[in-house]
């Protein structure tokens, strides 16, 4: 396997417009950090271009090492990429240092990734994900510093679907991915190829006219590794330095043998297009590739076809006629979505991309093809939520177009879009890993969206995990909370609002009460400015929602929650009328209104959330259904609840609202199990709100803890823990929770 500590300079020949474009795109991504994939055919040249990003990344003179995934056997290939520890398996020696540790800062270039055994797929992803690995028989954590970059000739997502590729370590490595093109696809590039491989000859060798045209129309099906081995025998072969047509004959074969394809094999493959009109799709598909292999020359294109030149024009006709009447759609279907009528905006999408079909794939159309399924993803998403199947299509749909664009805006923008999922699914650390990636990238007048998106789903990320400080520093480093206007008018997304409701949330965990009353006004304010759109609206009313629960004011909850369920409900957005209804219920019960309210939330949860495999907000369902067993004097129950629950959100990545479920768990003891079981559990209570900065779960576990001790006449141990809630309190603020505070330090 060769390491290269100062790799020869790596020459990229080639004036193609397809060569070209991924040239460009390796410019972009070479100096960053990001893990890459190279798909294109077997010859086409993966290795050079992994050696060319190497060379024009950050530390070109770091290591360059080359692992071909099939070529060792399994347990040799985790052996070579991890390492391995002295008798970890027969043969292993002595200690030996694997690849992933051996290439530093550098590149380690895996080859034919699709060949990797599945056994050894979720230790690469692990090593992708958290940049940790193991060696083979150790249990010392290793760091990995460099940069893995992929590739493979297979298509991965038909091996994921079939089983042998594993589909979370697909999508890990399906984020930016570089085409190569085959040499069919760049003949231009041929002659200049040719060029290049003589010059590494000393037999000088020239063709004719006639033998260059030969090579521009032959298939090519081994690429530009053909064509080096056809100079290379030629160079060492051919009896003369001229290369004619007749003496290439010998070494290849005639470009026009017939190739014998069954006809049921060729209709299966038309049938098989996406297209509604399989005909017109199939007569495009073979006007563009009449095209490709003519260079765009209309008159040899219809040659090749055996129709005129006219036929092609009329035909090519189709796309100048039909793209203005999709373009106007793609427009009216984005104005509806800034008004937050989404089912309207998805029938305007669908007619768009209805007057698409059958037109030749080019950049242009495959741009609009992209916009299309983009804001079709958006659209499903704000309707159904973000666990949406609908969304997931589009925004796969979407990703398999965009990767071919090669724009720097839409580069950076397929590592966040599944973002949301992943939070709604409490996969926190690929929401942090996504966007940590993608705010390396830095700040630029095309990314500005993309970096507040990373800073909210980065925020999202530390609240739900707990990390309350962390959050407020996130929002503060982003532009989201300042009164520069730079993000306003992103079609489908209210990031403002988000932001703002993560502040409220985060400073009422870190005690700045004052703080989360002043953006509840905020929010207050934007659900009643008229020249704010409903999705604002309904964003600002739930982040009202959450903050008047935590505060306890609960008519002002049941009001907004009223009101949010209501203009929810107006635009068919079941994610916001679930929450809203979530937390009417409890309000509800509380206010002990006729019903089966325990069924209400219950009933809630699953419909909306639970059935979509969302469990962000299981927590908070534990918590609302736990207050409510209690108020209904059922603490065993309580118990029984928590005793499911806390084992499993302990383990989880998810630790917001955990502090409270460990005091509710406290205060059901008290009731069911005595002072002495509950007195044990406030103090776990109080140690975890502690350990997570959970001030409000320290004040309602030490407000707990107080009467037990009372009970138990135990007064040094009141003055103890009234001495220790002086150093959480701070500042003054007129709210339930800061009103049961005093009773402690009033003692």
């Amino acid at each position: 396997m060769p390491t290269y500590h100062s790799p020869r300079p790596i020459e990229a020949i080639g004036h193609s417009t397809s060569f070209q474009k991924l040239l460009r795109l390796v410019e972009r991504v070479a100096p960053t950090h990001q893990t890459l994939l190279l798909n294109g055919p077997t010859g086409s040249g993966k290795e050079v271009i992994a050696q060319l990003i190497h060379q024009r990344s950050a530390d070109p003179s770091a290591p360059f090492i080359d692992l071909n995934c099939g070529a060792f056997p399994e347990h040799l290939v985790e052996a070579e990429l991890f390492g391995h520890i002295k008798g970890s398996f027969t043969g292993a020696q002595s200690d030996r240092v694997g690849h992933l540790e051996m290439v530093g800062k550098g590149t380690l270039f895996l080859d034919e990734i699709g060949e990797m055994p599945m056994s050894i797929q979720p230790k690469l992803l692990r090593v992708l994900e958290s940049k940790t690995f193991r060696p083979v028989g150790g249990s010392e954590v290793r760091h990995f510093k460099g940069r893995i970059v992929a590739a493979t000739h297979r298509d991965l997502y038909a091996q994921v679907k079939a089983g042998s590729f594993r589909e979370d370590l697909y999508y890990r490595l399906n984020v930016i991915v570089l085409e190569l093109p085959r040499l069919s696809q760049r003949v231009e590039d041929i002659p200049i190829l040719i060029d290049h491989f003589i010059s590494r000859h000393s037999q000088p060798l020239s063709f004719s006219r006639e033998a260059i045209a030969y090579l521009q129309h032959y298939a090519w099906p081994g690429n530009i590794r053909e064509l080096r081995n056809l100079i290379e025998r030629l160079a060492t072969l051919a009896e003369t330095s001229l290369i004619s047509l007749e003496l290439l004959h010998s070494f290849l074969p005639n470009p026009h043998s017939e190739i014998k394809i069954s006809a049921d094999v060729l209709a299966d493959a038309m049938l098989a297009l996406p297209a509604k009109d399989k005909l017109a799709a199939a007569e495009q598909i073979i006007i563009e590739r009449a095209l490709e292999r003519t260079t765009g020359n209309k008159t040899a294109a219809a040659s090749l076809l055996g129709i005129s030149r006219k036929s092609v024009e009329r035909r090519l006709q189709l796309r100048a006629e039909r793209k203005p009447a999709s373009v106007r759609y793609l427009h009216k279907g984005q104005d509806l979505v800034r008004k937050n009528n989404y089912l309207a905006a998805i029938e305007s999408f669908n007619e768009g991309i209805a007057l698409l079909d059958g037109i030749a794939m080019d950049d242009e159309i495959r741009t609009l093809y992209y916009a299309f399924y983009r804001l079709l993803a958006v659209s499903y998403q704000n309707l159904y939520g973000w666990l949406s199947t609908q969304a997931y299509d589009n925004y796969a749909a979407a990703i398999a177009l965009g990767k071919k664009l090669g724009d720097e805006r839409e580069l950076v923008g397929l590592q966040l879009w599944c973002w949301p999922s992943y939070l709604m699914s409490s996969e926190l650390q690929r929401v942090r890993t996504l966007s940590q990636e993608l705010l390396q990238l830095g700040l630029t007048e095309k990314t500005l969206y993309l970096w507040e998106e990373a800073h909210v789903a980065m925020a999202s990320a530390r609240f739900w995990a707990g990390d309350y400080t962390e959050t407020l520093a996130v929002l503060a480093r982003s532009q989201l909370l300042s009164d520069i206007p730079f993000l306003r008018d992103t079609p489908g997304m209210d990031f403002v609002g988000q932001a703002l409701t993560l502040e409220g949330l985060a400073s009422f965990q870190c005690g700045d009460f004052r703080r989360t009353q002043l953006v509840l006004q905020q929010l207050c304010q934007r659900v009643n400015d008229p020249h704010s759109d409903a999705l604002r609206h309904i964003v600002s009313l739930l982040g009202a929602v959450w903050l008047t629960f935590l505060l306890e004011e609960r008519q002002q909850t049941k009001a907004l929650a009223a009101q949010l369920i209501t203009l929810a409900q107006a635009h068919q957005l079941e994610f916001y009328c679930g929450m809203g209804k979530l937390f009417y219920s409890y309000v509800a019960h509380l206010q002990k209104e006729d019903g089966p309210v325990e069924k209400d939330i219950h009933d809630c949860y699953q419909t909306y959330f639970s059935v979509k495999g969302e469990c962000l907000f299981h927590g908070l369902y534990v918590w609302l259904s736990g207050e409510i067993l209690l108020a209904t004097e059922r603490p065993a129950d309580c118990i029984a609840l928590l005793a499911q629950t806390l084992p499993v959100v302990t383990q989880g990545e998810s630790r917001a609202f955990i502090s409270e479920l460990f005091e509710l768990q406290a205060r059901a003891k008290a009731q069911a199990e005595g002072h002495i079981p509950a007195e044990q559990a406030y103090r776990q209570a109080l140690s975890t709100a502690e350990i997570l900065g959970a001030i409000p779960a320290q004040i309602n576990a030490s407000v707990g803890l107080n009467h037990i001790l009372a009970a138990l006449g135990r007064p040094l141990e009141r003055l103890q823990l009234a001495q220790r809630m002086q150093n959480v309190i701070s500042g003054e603020s007129e709210i339930l929770l800061m009103t049961r505070a005093q009773q402690i330090l009033n003692n």
